[in-house]
C-alpha cells in the first residue's frame, strides 16, 4: 500500500504527534510560546485520509479536512475543502535566491494587519564547505502596511550551504527561513588582447578590466595573472599585479619556436578565476578578401538564386582573376553514410565583382516540399600570383517569403483580466509584411474545439503586427486559449495559452505604462486586480538583488499606478514583483519584466583625421568621453581581423556579462526587439510560487503562495540529437576549410598598430601617431 506522500501528492498529512512543523500548507508557523499543535491522522469509513489541524498563536486558527482525491491546496487548482484560515497579522519576506560573495544582499520585509511596529532581525548565514561558520545579520523595525529594506554586507564567503533567516517580534511574532544558491561570482573580468591570432616571434599584449556588478572598477588588491601555452606549461605569471583605475596591462614576448596552439590567459580576483584563449599558428595574412553577397532567405518560387562575388584588396582595389562557386542542399541525415547530391559547380572571371545563377529546379533540383538550406563555397584565384582566398555562404529556401508567429505578452492568461498577443507578420529577413488590402483572420476560443472558435479580421500595422485583446471571463473553466491566425495562403495553429490558477480565482496584473523605460527617468506601472485592492507591495530586482520595495495604499480600487525611479543597476532588465494578501491569507502576485535603455553609462567617440594618408605620415585620433575616463585604443590591421577575430571586448558582451547576474528568466521576443522600441513580457507565471521563482527571487510568508507541481513524462529524441550532432560536425568542418589560404605572408610591417592607455581628463584628447602602409580597424 502506497504512502500518503507517494499517493499523487494529493493528501496533506503531517505526523501525528510531535514538535511543530516549520510550515503547515505552505504557512510558516511561528514561534509557539503558549499555543498548541496537533495533528491527528484518521481515517472514515470509506478509506479517506482526514487531517484535522488546530494551531493556536496569537489568534491564530487553522482547522478543516482534506480528503484523497482532492488536490493539494498548494498543488491543485482548485480545492473545494481547503482549510478556512483566519489571520489578522501577515509578514511578506521577498529576497534574491542568489547568494555571492563581496556584494550587498537586500531583502525586502512587509508587514500587514498588526496594529504596532514588528522588530524584525535578518539573517543569512551557514556552514562553508572549507570549514567554519558564516553569518551576518540586521535588525529593522517595520511599521504596519511598510516595507523596509534590510542591508547586509556579504564578505569573502566560499561554497557553502547557506539560507536566509528572518525573526520577528511585537506587531507579528514570527520565525522563518528558507535556503539560498550559493554563486561563486561577484566580479565583471574582461580581457582584451591585441590580436587573435600570433606568430612565433611576436609579441602578445593584453589588457585585464577588473570591474563590479555595477561596471565601475572593483578594489580587490593584487590579482594573479599568469599565461600558459598550449601544453599547459605556465610561460609566465603576475604574483601581485596591481591595477590602474581598474586596468592591468601586461605582455610576454613568445619565442622563435613556441608551442604552437590554443594558449591561456588566467586571472585571479581574490578566489575566483577568469580566462581568455588565443592562439599562436603559422600562418599568412590574406591580401584580400571575398565575400558573398546573396540574401539570406528565398522562396521555390524566385526559380533562381543569384549570388554576387565581390573581391578586393584591403587597401580597397578590386581583385582580377577567376571565381569557383560551388552550390549545393545541405540534407540532415542520422544515418552513418548519409545521402549525397552532387553539388553543381560554375568557374566564371571577376574583376572586383562577379554575378553567378543556379536554377533551384533544374540545377538545384529542389522542390517546395520543405525548406531547404543551399550552400555556397566560393574560391577565388587571383590572375597575377595565383593566390587564392575562399569564403561562404548559405540561403534557405521557403515555401513562403513571410512567416507567422504569435509573441505572447505571457505565457499564462489571468481569467477576469485582459490578455494581450500579438500577430506578427514579416519577411525571413526580419522587415515587416506592409498590406493595406488583405486582412489576417483570427480565430480564438478558450477551450479546445477549433469549431467552435471566434471569428475577427484584423487589418496589419506599419509593423506588420496585429494586436489581439482578450478578456477572459472571470471563471474557474476557463483553463486554455487557442489561437489560430490565417493570411492570403498561410494558416497558422498556435500553441495554446493555459490559465493561471489560484484557490480563490484572484489575480492582479501589472503593465508597464511608460513608453521607452531608460535610466534615470521615472518608470510607471499599472496594476489591475479582479477584486478591489487596498494596499499594494512592490519590489523592483536588477542583476539579482532587490534595489526597491514599498507599500502603498490603495483606495479600494480595482486599478493602481505608481513610479519608480530606474538606475543603472535596473539594466538591462529589471523585474517588478507587485503583491497583496487577501484576508485569508492567500498571497496574489504578479511579474512583469522590463528592458531598460541606457544600459552603458559612459559613451565614447573616436575621430581620425586624415583617413587615408602616406606611410611615416601623422595621423591626429581625437577621443572623446566623460571627464576623467580612463580610454584603452586599439589599432590593428584589418588583415589579421580577416584571419580570426575574438580579441575585442564588444557591447554584446557586456550586456551578456550583466545578464549573468539575473537568476530570472529571460524571454527570447522581449530581447529580439530591443532595439526597435521598448517591450514588456510577463515572465508567464501560472501560480504566485512562479512569480517569484522567475524573477530570482525567495518570499517568506504567513500566507499562503499557491503552488502547482504537475507530473510530467519526458523522453528524450535520440535520432533529433544526433542529427544536431551531425549539423555542429558539419558546420565545424565548413568553417574550417573556409579558413584556408595560400597566400604569402607580409614582412616587416606590423599588425598591431596601437595599443595605448590614455587618460581622457576633463576636455577630449587628442593623439599623434604616425602612419603605416596598411588597412587598421579601431
Amino acid at each position: 500500500m502506497k504512502s500518503d506522500q507517494e499517493v499523487g501528492r494529493q493528501v496533506w498529512s503531517h505526523p501525528i504527534w510531535g514538535p511543530m512543523p516549520r510550515s503547515v500548507n505552505n504557512h510558516p508557523t511561528h514561534t509557539d510560546r503558549e499555543g498548541l499543535y496537533r495533528s491527528p491522522r484518521l481515517t472514515d469509513p470509506c478509506g479517506h485520509n482526514m487531517v484535522v489541524l488546530e494551531l493556536r498563536d496569537h489568534g491564530v486558527i487553522v482547522s478543516g479536512k482534506l480528503s484523497k482525491g482532492i488536490p493539494h491546496p498548494k498543488i491543485g487548482p482548485t480545492a473545494p475543502n481547503v482549510p478556512e484560515m483566519r489571520i489578522e497579522r501577515f509578514y511578506t519576506v521577498v529576497a534574491p535566491k542568489i547568494l555571492r560573495p563581496n556584494t550587498e544582499y537586500h531583502v525586502a520585509v512587509t508587514t500587514q494587519g498588526a496594529s504596532q511596529p514588528t522588530r524584525v532581525t535578518v539573517n543569512v548565514g551557514g556552514k562553508q564547505d572549507a570549514g567554519g561558520m558564516f553569518r551576518t545579520s540586521d535588525t529593522v523595525t517595520v511599521e504596519p502596511y511598510t516595507t523596509h529594506i534590510v542591508k547586509l554586507e556579504i564578505g569573502d564567503v566560499g561554497p557553502g550551504s547557506y539560507s536566509l533567516t528572518a525573526e520577528g517580534t511585537g506587531g507579528v511574532d514570527f520565525d522563518n527561513s528558507t535556503d539560498l544558491e550559493y554563486v561563486h561570482k561577484s566580479y565583471s573580468v574582461f580581457i582584451q588582447t591585441d590580436k587573435a591570432i600570433y606568430k612565433p616571434g611576436h609579441k602578445v599584449q593584453f589588457r585585464v578590466l577588473v570591474l563590479t556588478t555595477h561596471l565601475k572598477p572593483a578594489v580587490t588588491g593584487a590579482l594573479g595573472v599568469f599565461i600558459m601555452d598550449g601544453k599547459g606549461n605556465r610561460v609566465k605569471q603576475w604574483s601581485r599585479a596591481l591595477t590602474m583605475k581598474g586596468v592591468f596591462s601586461g605582455e610576454v614576448q613568445l619565442s622563435e619556436s613556441p608551442v604552437l596552439g590554443d594558449w591561456n590567459i588566467t586571472v585571479q580576483v581574490v578566489d575566483q578565476t577568469f580566462h581568455k584563449s588565443f592562439q599562436v599558428a603559422e600562418y599568412v595574412l590574406p591580401k584580400f578578401e571575398v565575400n558573398v553577397d546573396i540574401p539570406a532567405h528565398a522562396t521555390f518560387k524566385d526559380s533562381q538564386l543569384v549570388a554576387t562575388i565581390r573581391a578586393k584588396y584591403t587597401y580597397g582595389k578590386p581583385v582580377k582573376g577567376e571565381a569557383t562557386v560551388t552550390a549545393y542542399p545541405t540534407i540532415f541525415s542520422g544515418v552513418l553514410q548519409p545521402i549525397f547530391q552532387t553539388p553543381v559547380r560554375k568557374v566564371i572571371k571577376i574583376d572586383g565583382k562577379a554575378t553567378v545563377e543556379f536554377d533551384i529546379v533544374k540545377e538545384l533540383q529542389l522542390t517546395d516540399e520543405f525548406e531547404r538550406v543551399v550552400q555556397f563555397d566560393v574560391a577565388v584565384e587571383e590572375a597575377l600570383t595565383g593566390r587564392r582566398q575562399n569564403t561562404t555562404a548559405q540561403v534557405i529556401v521557403h515555401k513562403y517569403k513571410y512567416k507567422m508567429e504569435l509573441i505572447k505578452t505571457s505565457e499564462h492568461f489571468k481569467p477576469g483580466l485582459k490578455y494581450t498577443a500579438f500577430v506578427k507578420l514579416s519577411y525571413y529577413d526580419g522587415a515587416p509584411v506592409r498590406d493595406d488590402k488583405n486582412l489576417v483572420t483570427v480565430r480564438y476560443g478558450y477551450s479546445y474545439d477549433h469549431d467552435n472558435f471566434l471569428e475577427q479580421k484584423h487589418k496589419l500595422d506599419k509593423d506588420g503586427m496585429v494586436e489581439l485583446v482578450f478578456y477572459p471571463p472571470a471563471d474557474n473553466n476557463q483553463t486554455t486559449l487557442g489561437i489560430e491566425a490565417e493570411y492570403l495562403e498561410m494558416k497558422e495553429w498556435f500553441s495554446q495559452v493555459a490559465a493561471a490558477m489560484s484557490p480563490s480565482n484572484t489575480f492582479i496584473q501589472a503593465m508597464v505604462k511608460t513608453d521607452k523605460p531608460t535610466v534615470n527617468q521615472d518608470v510607471e506601472i499599472e496594476v489591475n486586480s479582479t477584486v478591489p485592492l487596498k494596499y499594494l507591495s512592490y519590489q523592483v530586482i536588477g542583476r539579482g538583488d532587490v534595489l526597491v520595495a514599498n507599500t502603498v495604499p490603495v483606495s479600494n480600487s480595482h486599478t493602481h499606478k505608481f513610479r519608480f525611479l530606474a538606475t543603472y543597476a535596473m539594466a538591462p532588465t529589471a523585474h517588478i514583483l507587485v503583491t497583496f494578501l487577501k484576508d485569508d491569507g492567500e498571497v496574489v502576485a504578479d511579474a512583469l519584466d522590463i528592458q531598460m535603455e541606457g544600459v552603458l553609462q559612459n559613451f565614447v567617440d573616436i575621430e581620425v583625421n586624415p583617413m587615408e594618408a602616406r606611410p611615416g605620415s601623422d595621423v591626429d585620433i581625437v577621443v572623446k568621453a566623460k571627464p576623467n575616463s580612463y580610454v584603452g585604443i586599439l589599432g590593428i590591421d584589418q588583415s589579421v581581423l580577416l584571419l580570426k577575430s575574438g580579441n575585442d571586448i564588444t557591447e554584446e558582451d557586456v550586456i551578456e556579462e550583466l545578464h549573468s547576474y539575473d537568476a530570472g528568466d529571460r524571454n527570447t521576443h522581449m530581447f529580439e526587439r530591443r532595439r526597435k522600441r521598448s517591450f514588456f513580457f510577463w515572465p508567464g507565471s501560472a501560480t504566485a510560487k512562479e512569480v517569484f521563482d522567475k524573477s530570482g527571487a525567495v518570499i517568506l510568508t504567513n500566507g499562503l503562495v499557491h503552488e502547482y507541481e504537475p507530473f510530467l513524462f519526458y523522453r528524450s529524441n535520440v535520432e533529433e540529437d544526433s542529427i544536431q550532432l551531425e549539423f555542429e560536425q558539419e558546420s565545424a568542418i565548413a568553417v574550417a576549410s573556409s579558413s584556408d589560404s595560400e597566400v604569402k605572408v607580409r614582412r616587416h610591417f606590423p599588425e598591431t598598430w596601437l595599443w595605448e592607455l590614455e587618460d581622457a581628463g576633463y576636455e577630449a584628447h587628442k593623439c599623434n601617431y604616425e602612419a603605416h602602409v596598411a588597412s587598421f580597424v579601431m
